[in-house]
């Protein structure tokens, strides 16, 4: 199979599915490794599916952390 012929990269290249009518842009941070790990168990705690939509619902409001 050649490069960029698995069906998961073919998925990646797809647009997004847009979600609350606006395209997503891609984001870069940097986060230490206790930070990462620690990001991981709210995305978990909250019922998250990524750390993408953590902070999708942090900044809209609909997640809040105590």
């Amino acid at each position: 199979m050649g490069r960029g012929q698995h069906q998961n990269s073919l998925a990646n290249l797809r647009p997004q599915q847009k979600i609350y009518d606006e395209e997503k842009k891609k984001r870069t941070l940097s986060v230490t490794e206790s930070g990462w790990k620690g990001v991981a168990e709210v995305v978990e705690a909250t019922g998250c599916s990524s750390v993408s939509e953590l902070l999708e619902k942090l900044g809209r409001g609909e997640v809040r952390i105590a």
